[in-house]
């Protein structure tokens, strides 16, 4: 099992953890990268090359956390290329890491927020939650509750609800799962620009 159950949790996971393993990402490129429909390059060592998607690219714990992404043996990563349609967020994009501490730290809760908006209604949205899950957690739930919807703060609550509906949150870091609705929030007032 995994000792930072029962230990001191406060930076465990809140979503997608396992009973082996309650550790979170702690990486800010790849949460970001999650946002933009990255694609990973990987060459194997015979030269071959392949895309992998980069939510697929990340793997939750399951019952082999020691086993955190999809490289096969002797895989390396060549290049994170970026969709031409990730130029639709650029205007209405935005990072927050919230952290204990003002100095170099990992985050207790990092969101990334991109959006494509017409005027004030959002066309796509991306959201994804840094450091609550094993690997960079998109919201497909918080992201439907945005498209199709005018950009303010009420729909972002809602969004910010959708984000963490089923979180888990272990004995020392119940704070994190207001921390991310609130966090979720902010970021979406700043990607949006109305803050």
């Amino acid at each position: 099992g995994c000792g930072a159950r029962e230990g001191l949790n406060k930076i465990g996971a809140i979503l997608g953890w396992s009973e082996a393993c309650v550790a979170t990402y702690p990486g800010d490129m790849a949460t970001a990268l999650y946002a933009l429909d990255a694609k990973v390059r990987v060459r194997a060592p015979d030269g071959l090359e392949r895309l992998i998607v980069i939510t697929d690219f990340h793997r939750l714990p399951g019952d082999t956390p020691q086993r955190d992404n999809n490289l096969e043996h002797g895989e390396l990563i060549v290049a994170i290329e970026l969709p031409v349609s990730a130029g639709d967020f650029a205007r209405h994009s935005h990072y927050l890491k919230v952290r204990d501490r003002a100095s170099y730290a990992f985050a207790m809760v990092s969101v990334a927020a991109a959006l494509d908006m017409d005027g004030s209604r959002i066309r796509q949205a991306r959201v994804v939650l840094g450091s609550v899950a094993h690997k960079p957690w998109r919201s497909a739930e918080a992201e439907a509750v945005l498209v199709g919807q005018r950009a303010d703060e009420r729909t972002f609550k809602r969004a910010a609800e959708a984000a963490l509906r089923d979180a888990r949150p272990l004995a020392h870091n119940t704070h994190k799962v207001e921390l991310g609705r609130r966090s979720v929030v902010r970021a979406l007032m700043r990607a949006s620009r109305l803050a």
